[in-house]
């Protein structure tokens, strides 16, 4: 089964309240994925996916644990490698990191099960670590959040009001689409750079936008799986303050303005809007390892909770109902057109109005005016 990586956005603004975490989802991964840039072009991607979806995504799903859950994720491999759940930056024993030479592989066909302790709260990544510099560019990591159970952000930390995960990646487009060989990690020139999977145009989506109420802080989980140098200019203005390095508190808390964020690392940085009607921007810049060229700039939006986004999401590629069994309405004006798990074209037109009778319970993505929105046809039994 062919499976498409639809555009991946983290829980960006989830509680601090973190008393009620989710059970561990049982994870797969599959290698037949692709996934859309920002200019509309696909590129196939290796990836995580929830097995309860079964669809892959890129970044891999957030997971999410609290400070001393026991936790058992399972995870199975119906792709035609190995794979494995690198848990990077975690206290885990070795038989549960997911190196292969020292704990186990996930062969094809096979299910594994990682077992531990969530330990100190903080930012972790996941990754699989068999043939790693390709099968990490191919998009096979994610992050993972362990919640203080008291919403501090450590023992004797601060509070705040939520958290926003923000992953840094970047692929190197002819890599992924002719993925033949593994590649030393200097050899490896990446070209496009994403924050959650999301570049460009796509993170004005309203679901991508971060926010806060004025008055209160936005915890940001900041990690890279990046081959390139991340570097996060904050404006003055936010008051950015990083309180947490690599899983643990920095000994003190400094106020920052240009964060450099190297592969494998991870903050958390509090931020809060300056005024009640705050709509501003932070840049993530994106530097070469081997010459330190600048490459690209990402920029996340960052607004007081109390502004009105219906002029944004009006904006946006809107599909109704969602899931659709039999009609859905599609916003926007001119030619739009359909494409399954396969990333092939199943329907094109101009109406509103989609007949989808035709269609198979799936998910697809439908594209009109250059804008995407993932929507799912779900059939009567």
């Amino acid at each position: 089964m062919r499976i498409l990586a639809t555009i991946f956005i983290a829980a960006l603004c989830s509680s601090a309240a973190t008393s009620q975490i989710n059970p561990p989802p049982f994870l797969f991964t599959e290698m037949d994925g692709s996934h859309l840039l920002d200019n509309g072009m696909e590129v196939p991607i290796w990836g995580y996916g929830l097995s309860a979806d079964g669809f892959i995504t890129l970044p891999g799903p957030l997971l999410e644990y609290e400070t001393g859950q026991d936790v058992n994720l399972t995870f199975s491999n119906p792709s035609p490698e190995s794979h494995t759940i690198h848990l990077h930056g975690l206290d885990v024993d070795q038989a549960n990191d997911g190196v292969p030479t020292t704990s186990f592989m996930v062969v094809m066909g096979g299910v594994g099960e990682y077992s531990f302790v969530a330990p100190h709260p903080g930012t972790y990544l996941y990754h699989c670590h068999v043939t790693t510099t390709l099968h990490l560019t191919m998009g096979m990591y994610g992050m993972i959040l362990v919640h203080h159970p008291q919403g501090l952000l450590y023992d004797g930390g601060p509070t705040f009001h939520s958290n926003a995960p923000l992953l840094f990646s970047d692929l190197e487009i002819e890599t992924n689409l002719t993925s033949v060989q593994s590649f030393p990690f200097h050899d490896i020139r990446p070209d496009y750079f994403m924050v959650n999977g999301l570049s460009g145009s796509q993170l004005e989506n309203p679901e991508a936008i971060l926010s806060c109420p004025n008055g209160e802080e936005l915890a940001l989980r900041l990690g890279s799986m990046a081959y390139t140098k991340v570097v996060v200019e904050f404006p003055s203005e936010l008051n950015a303050t990083c309180y947490m390095s690599d899983g643990r508190p920095v000994p003190e808390p400094f106020d920052t303005q240009t964060l450099e964020i190297y592969p494998g690392e991870r903050f958390t940085v509090l931020i809060s809007t300056p005024t009640p009607d705050y709509d501003g921007t932070f840049e993530v810049q994106y530097y070469d390892m081997v010459s330190g060229d600048y490459e690209s700039s990402n920029f996340v939006r960052f607004r007081d909770a109390s502004l009105n986004i219906d002029e944004l999401v009006n904006a946006e590629l809107q599909i109704s109902p969602n899931p659709a069994s039999s009609t859905a309405q599609v916003s926007g004006q001119g030619p739009w057109k359909i494409i399954d798990l396969l990333g092939k074209t199943v329907m094109e037109g101009t109406s509103n109005t989609i007949d989808i009778t035709s269609l198979e319970s799936s998910s697809y993505q439908i594209i009109r005016e250059g804008k995407t929105s993932k929507f799912i046809v779900q059939k009567p039994n």
